[in-house]
């Protein structure tokens, strides 16, 4: 069976460094044998910053002709020179060229004082405007003077004023507080070697509280070699390691971090698949657990589900489907289940509404000695129109059911579904026939949802109906 540390995998994701400086001469004398070994590290794409317009032009010579580099054209705060109104037409120009994907590196240093703090800012407007209106991620660098917050907070200000624009907050050196605002701003933010280091526990902390949805990996290459490569020059490659400290960070497997940044990053700077997909997974991997895409269906309608939201990635799998998959397409998927801790039914629908292809995966699993968990709605009673929890027994390890919250009302607004208006004493009355049936049941709700009392929601799950409880966070789906 696999452990948390080291879940199984069948060879892991590819990997896309986000922020590299191949156009510098450190690098570009040397491109293809850099290129190679970042190959051979599992990094498909890397994305070349520029930070003039002459860098800018060597980046896309960089990436002319190998697969896999895309270049970007900005202007970096440290870099404007006293011509800024011809450095800018000249960006301008490679920019709305349609051959970059991403405006940037641009931002706020203070860092340094060669710039002014005026300058600065009139050139970081001036990339945010032009960002939005090509609709191009921006790229932005901000670093600030020993203890001083006043260039994270002003560019928090400046991305208020330019609503609609996205990108990426790259090499992250900020606190969590600061994080959180650009997340809810709708920014990325990156996370490059400095978060191996061993004095970096404040981007460790950020990277705790950035959703692994909006978190992407960088290399800032040749600057900032990660751990274990400490005092070497930093290169695409090295980028593996950075996703490593971060899946240890955030509890997840490797493999999670590099789909899931992968996924991110090729979203935001429009970068192609070399390998999509025509249907979503049967299974699918999170942590040391394969999770049963048993439906895209599904009889409720709830307010944080991303299929509410027509949004069907989850941990960087999609999980869109034509067609549910058959009972042995799953089982050829799951392949030997002592591999996993658990079989979870789950996906984004329902399993109930399949309830015979879920007995019969779970028959099989428990039969070449696998554990299962059924995570639903409440709701099989209603769907399959008579009493299922007894059939579950012997199939299924542990039943996780949505509670959500602590009465009737509250759960009709966050989780309406077919039977509205009360979908909610059904779900309490499965509740009580699993626990009685013998099953280990647990009752899960969503922390932070309005209304929801995650304390009475304790109290109704252990004390009034004797079963477990356990909370999830908010748009942390998986």
């Amino acid at each position: 069976m696999a452990d948390d540390a080291h879940p199984p995998m069948e060879g892991l994701p590819p990997l896309v460094d986000t922020h590299c400086h191949l156009a510098w001469d450190t690098l570009r004398d040397e491109t293809d044998a850099v290129v190679a070994r970042a190959r051979a590290a599992g990094v498909e794409q890397m994305v070349v910053v520029a930070t003039d317009a002459r860098s800018a032009e060597a980046s896309a010579a960089v990436c002319a002709g190998r697969e896999g580099l895309f270049p970007t054209a900005g202007l970096h705060p440290n870099d404007i020179p006293e011509d800024y109104d011809a450095e800018w037409e000249r960006l301008e120009a490679l920019l709305r060229s349609g051959r970059f994907v991403a405006v940037g590196e641009t931002g706020l240093d203070t860092y340094r004082d060669a710039v002014t703090p005026a300058r600065q800012e009139a050139s970081f407007r001036a990339h945010l405007a032009l960002a939005r209106e090509l609709d191009l991620p921006v790229i932005v660098h901000i670093r600030d003077k020993d203890g001083r917050t006043d260039a994270y907070d002003r560019v928090g200000d400046l991305i208020d004023a330019f609503p609609g624009v996205r990108g990426v907050i790259h090499c992250y050196t900020g606190d969590a507080a600061r994080a959180t605002r650009y997340v809810a701003q709708g920014f990325h933010v990156s996370f490059s070697g400095i978060i191996t280091f061993p004095k970096g526990e404040n981007v460790r902390e950020a990277a705790r509280v950035v959703p692994i949805e909006r978190a992407l990996v960088e290399t800032d290459a040749p600057f900032l070699a990660p751990v274990p490569h400490r005092g070497a020059r930093n290169e695409p490659a090295f980028v593996a390691a950075t996703a490593k400290r971060l899946a240890e960070v955030k509890g997840l497997s490797e493999a999670d971090v590099r789909r899931i940044t992968t996924k991110n990053a090729r979203t935001l700077f429009g970068l192609p698949d070399a390998r999509p997909s025509a249907a979503g997974p049967a299974v699918y991997a999170i942590r040391d657990a394969l999770y049963v895409n048993v439906t895209n269906a599904c009889d409720a309608r709830c307010t944080f589900c991303p299929r509410t939201h027509d949004a069907w990635v989850v941990k960087g799998h999609d999980l869109a489907r034509p067609r549910d998959p058959s009972a042995d397409e799953i089982l050829a998927g799951i392949g030997d289940p002592t591999r996993w801790r658990e079989i979870v039914f789950c996906g984004l629908g329902e399993p109930t509404l399949r309830l015979d292809v879920v007995k019969a995966v779970a028959r099989a699993v428990k039969a070449r000695g696998g554990r299962t968990r059924l995570n639903t709605n409440g709701h099989g009673d209603l769907v399959q129109r008579r009493p299922i929890a007894r059939e579950l027994v012997g199939l299924v390890d542990v039943v996780s059911v949505s509670l959500n919250a602590q009465d009737r009302a509250t759960f009709e607004r966050h989780c309406p579904s077919n039977w509205s208006p009360d979908g909610f004493t059904p779900m309490l009355e499965f509740v009580r026939a699993a626990r009685d049936a013998g099953l280990e049941v647990v009752c899960t709700i969503v922390d932070g949802l309005p209304g929801v009392d995650p304390e009475a929601c304790r109290r109704l799950a252990v004390e009034a109906l004797g079963v477990g409880f356990r909370g999830r966070v908010l748009d942390e789906v998986g």
